[in-house]
């Protein structure tokens, strides 16, 4: 039996056997449009699987991984997805965070906040898109400056998923005065819990708020929490970017799979009267927020110009 298939029978049969008791009825729960329902209770599943060693599995062994390859990373995801296992609350960091800070961060960093993202102890958000910068990152205006041994950062960031129920904000902010585009920004660690962050729910056509507005005014942070050199943060942005592409998203396609084969069910038809005026079933919530997949993480737009430059190798977009 080759390791791939090793890793995926025993995953299946972890979550067999782990899925149950308290943590049965979490099977579903936090789909798209419902990140809110039983957040402490899947939380509580994440430091479960993290005590068993699930979590962070394509980590490197010296940082608490399994130093799983992309395929047995593949199979764990789909083994995950076909389990119907609850949405996972410690994604940002895990798969998102943590590789970045892997590849590209100090051996301070790595030791301080690996550990917690493993263990499902800290949350992380990521502070990119804001209202003038979305798609067109390069054009991001919150700033920061180093005075006293401490980032003083000012600004807002839009669309940031979870950042309600993170401890932690990854931030990529201009730190070079009169730079522009690309040069002079800076991939800054900032944390949630201090008065210059405040927090605002944007509430979607769900009826939920995932996403959120975050505005720093005067927040702070470490010198030492900037990962890379200062200055250095669209090349650190880029490469997050690309982990937030990687293979954690394949496990989803087995969901896409099942909520297919739900929707050409007969069963289907035979829907019941809502309460609330706005009280939404699970299809109408999907297709609401499904609108969101073709934005975040970079538009449709730019994925096609991805996969047309960087896998199809034609000639690249001409850029101003």
């Amino acid at each position: 039996m080759s390791s791939v298939e090793e890793l995926r029978t025993e995953a299946r049969g972890w979550l067999r056997a782990h899925l149950t008791g308290e943590f049965a009825a979490l099977k579903g729960r936090g789909g798209p449009g419902r990140e809110h329902e039983a957040f402490a209770e899947r939380l509580a599943w994440e430091r479960h699987m993290a005590a068993h060693g699930w979590t962070c599995i394509g980590w490197p062994v010296e940082y608490g991984g399994r130093g799983a390859s992309t395929a047995e990373q593949i199979a764990f995801h789909e083994e995950y997805a076909l389990a119907n296992a609850p949405t996972r609350v410690g994604h940002i960091g895990e798969q998102l965070l943590g590789p970045t800070l892997i590849a590209h961060g100090t051996e301070e960093l790595k030791r301080r906040f690996l550990p917690p993202i493993r263990a499902a102890r800290e949350l992380w958000c990521q502070g990119y898109s804001e209202p003038d910068a979305g798609s067109d990152l390069a054009a991001v205006r919150t700033r920061a400056a180093l005075r006293d041994g401490q980032w003083t950062v000012n600004g807002q960031k839009t669309w940031t998923s979870l950042a309600h129920a993170s401890q932690w904000c990854f931030v990529l902010a201009r730190t070079e005065p009169g730079s522009r585009r690309h040069q002079g920004l800076s991939y800054l660690l900032v944390p949630m819990d201090q008065p210059g962050v405040e927090v605002r729910p944007i509430v979607q056509l769900t009826g939920t708020s995932e996403f959120n507005e975050v505005f720093f005014d005067g927040a702070r942070t470490d010198a030492a929490h900037v990962v890379g050199a200062p200055g250095d943060g669209w090349r650190i942005a880029i490469a997050t970017l690309g982990h937030e592409r990687g293979v954690s998203t394949l496990g989803q396609q087995v969901g896409f799979r099942r909520e297919l084969e739900a929707l050409a069910a007969p069963s289907l038809l035979a829907t019941g009267a809502h309460g609330d005026p706005y009280e939404l079933d699970d299809w109408q919530r999907l297709f609401l927020f499904s609108r969101a997949d073709t934005i975040y993480a970079g538009s449709d737009e730019i994925q096609r110009t991805l996969i047309a430059e960087r896998i199809l190798g034609l000639p690249k977009e001409v850029r101003a």
